[in-house]
């Protein structure tokens, strides 16, 4: 189901400046970009991520935690709920109960593991090993969510699974578990991380499914991120108490 969902890297700079105008004023994007332009995707890797490094110090000084969490949440690659229908129809079929939802969403994601490990296929590119799909396994809410009550916890996959697993150095292992092309250099370079209030963005991803499903808007919280200092990262979304 994972593969379903288009990522449009494209456009994740211009969203952010439509959330940051929208939530704070046009001349709060203008001072966060003031001296550095945009973040260029393509080549903040390659400078160990400085200027988005100085935009995020930037909007920390000048957004309170909730309103920078409120914008960035909503920045998820631009996605939209349309494209998760796939998501709310399957949720119908199985008697729109989380639980059921929950169990027929893990059998179907270890399927389709274990079919492109059988298959020598990949996952967004990544070899599917032995080693991985027993590693995904052991990992609770990385196939699917796992629920306690009325929150939803959330485990990402490593970006780059095979040296994730490979690798024994802690700094390298949240280099490699790290999605994002604006922050994940910056973790090679002790000083030089990207504030972890980024990670709200990878939040919005994990919560986006959840909200096509029930029609609204959803909170939740970054529990562990690479950008925090963990070799996972991990969110909670808290339904609604209905």
């Amino acid at each position: 189901m994972a593969e379903n969902i288009q990522y449009k890297d494209e456009i994740i700079m211009d969203t952010f400046r439509d959330e940051v105008s929208k939530s704070m004023g046009e001349n709060a994007w203008n001072a966060l970009t003031d001296g550095i332009g945009v973040p260029d995707i393509e080549k903040e890797g390659q400078q160990i991520c400085k200027n988005m490094r100085e935009l995020m110090n930037r909007l920390d000084d000048m957004a309170e935690p909730k309103r920078a969490k409120e914008i960035l949440t909503h920045v998820r690659h631009g996605l939209k709920r349309e494209q998760f229908a796939w998501a709310k129809e399957k949720f119908a079929q199985c008697g729109s109960d989380i639980d059921s939802f929950i169990a027929c969403c893990y059998e179907e994601e270890l399927g389709n593991f274990i079919r492109l490990r059988d298959a020598g296929e990949t996952f967004y590119g990544q070899p599917v090993t032995d080693e991985v799909l027993n590693f995904v396994q052991s990992q609770p809410g990385m196939l699917a969510a796992v629920r306690s009550g009325s929150e939803l916890h959330i485990t990402a996959f490593p970006y780059d699974m095979v040296n994730y697993l490979a690798e024994n150095d802690e700094r390298k292992k949240r280099y490699h578990a790290c999605h994002c092309p604006f922050a994940r250099e910056s973790i090679l370079h002790e000083g030089a991380e990207v504030s972890k209030t980024l990670c709200y963005c990878s939040l919005g991803h994990a919560k986006i499914m959840w909200e096509a499903i029930f029609e609204r808007e959803l909170d939740g919280d970054v529990v562990e991120s690479a950008l925090g200092g963990s070799t996972l990262c991990k969110h909670v979304i808290y339904l609604p108490e209905e």
